[in-house]
């Protein structure tokens, strides 16, 4: 199959649920679908349920929408022999919370602890919530990844 007609699936598989999906110019096997927070788990059983590709990564970073507002992005790596499908969603900083999607996909517990942590994120179900990459006694509220 090629990575056109598997980027069309993935778009197929998430269009309940996409506000917008972008075919990357210079990344021709690389398909973006951007999609509202509380339709993440929708997103990823949507691409499960197919059996479409196996979650690469979760990663998060801190950014401003278009108005100067701070949010973390978060993206969800998904990929399908070569072609990479990333589903991303917006956080405002002033509610910086998501679903888990670790009922769907166990081992995103991972990810999703590195998000939490690093970033300050309230991923709600999660079945882990220990440090993973900061010290046991770093400080309460302090997310070293937020740039304010």
């Amino acid at each position: 199959m090629d990575n056109k007609t598997i980027m069309n699936q993935a778009e197929s598989y998430l269009a309940d649920v996409s506000e917008k999906t972008v075919y990357v110019e210079n990344q021709p096997n690389r398909i973006d679908v951007y999609i509202a927070p509380q339709n993440v788990k929708q997103a990823v059983k949507a691409l499960f349920d197919h059996s479409w590709g196996y979650l690469i990564t979760i990663t998060a970073y801190d950014t401003t929408d278009e108005n100067g507002d701070p949010q973390i992005g978060v993206i969800y790596h998904f990929g399908e022999q070569n072609v990479i499908c990333a589903i991303r969603l917006f956080l405002p900083h002033s509610n910086r919370v998501i679903d888990t999607i670790c009922d769907i996909i166990p081992s995103a517990t991972v990810y999703e602890r590195e998000c939490r942590e690093l970033f300050g994120i309230d991923i709600v179900g999660t079945p882990d919530q220990s440090k993973l990459l900061l010290p046991d006694d770093w400080p309460d509220g302090v997310y070293p990844m937020l740039k304010s």
